[in-house]
């Protein structure tokens, strides 16, 4: 007998599928979208005219698009986040102060999520947005994460998601993952070395609660011919920096809002 866990309702999974797949065709119309998932025009005729109902997508001239609703939704979620606010504002400085591209990530169900994104003024690389989610050892944002979590959920993740390749340089066996990861627990912080997108390295650190458990990562990103050895290590001591000051001021304010 099937367990109850495993139990799905088909048109929820039909909705979620429309949902994913307008979130990488967008704009798109109907007849394209139904043979790209090849399911009848006429059942995710259905399903999106529910959504537009709801104020889920939007359609434009025929061409349908997921709605800003989403990031309503979104940044409640960020908002249980205690040290939302502070967090952001200090995303924000660092691109400020730096001029490359800041941002923050946490674990969500095995992969890491871009929570806070902030571009500096001579930044150049990709074009992540918030709430990208993405495999757990591409990213120095993800590596730094992984390597502190329990080894129970590190071999869970793995096991879930295996370890595919975003370039020649990702790290795709065990063995090479645990050697990265040990080093990145040693130095305390973790390097992305195109290992996610070809021409861009990161650097990220993790910040801890009160109990030492990681709650968020913290880091820099930019083109390679930039991010020398040299300019990563003046990176990585602002990362530090921060990093300290917002473990410090956690334990003494509740960010438990974040100001629209």
């Amino acid at each position: 007998m099937p367990s109850q866990n495993n139990k799905t309702i088909s048109a929820v999974e039909t909705t979620l599928d429309i949902l994913a797949a307008l979130g990488k065709l967008e704009p798109i119309g109907l007849s394209d979208l139904a043979s790209h998932l090849d399911i009848p025009t006429s059942t995710v005729f259905i399903h999106l005219n529910t959504l537009v109902q709801r104020d889920y997508v939007v359609k434009e001239s025929g061409q349908y698009r997921r709605s800003f609703r989403f990031l309503e939704l979104g940044g409640s979620v960020r908002q249980r986040l205690d040290i939302g606010r502070l967090l952001r504002n200090k995303v924000e400085e660092l691109s400020r102060e730096t001029g490359e591209i800041a941002g923050a990530g946490i674990e969500e169900n095995g992969q890491r999520v871009i929570l806070y994104r902030s571009s500096g003024g001579k930044a150049a690389g990709d074009e992540i947005p918030i709430g990208n989610h993405t495999e757990m050892h591409w990213t120095s944002l993800g590596k730094v994460i992984l390597a502190h979590l329990p080894v129970e959920k590190r071999n869970e993740i793995v096991a879930d998601h295996g370890l595919p390749k975003g370039t020649d340089t990702t790290l795709s066996s065990r063995s090479d993952l645990e050697a990265a990861l040990e080093r990145i627990r040693d130095q305390g912080y973790a390097i992305d070395d195109e290992e996610h997108l070809r021409g861009v390295r990161g650097v990220a650190v993790p910040i801890f609660n009160d109990e030492q458990e990681v709650m968020v990562s913290l880091g820099i990103t930019g083109p390679r011919d930039r991010f020398t050895s040299r300019y990563m290590a003046n990176l990585l001591e602002m990362l530090r920096y921060t990093k300290n000051e917002i473990e410090v001021r956690s334990q003494y304010y509740e960010y438990s809002t974040i100001d629209g």
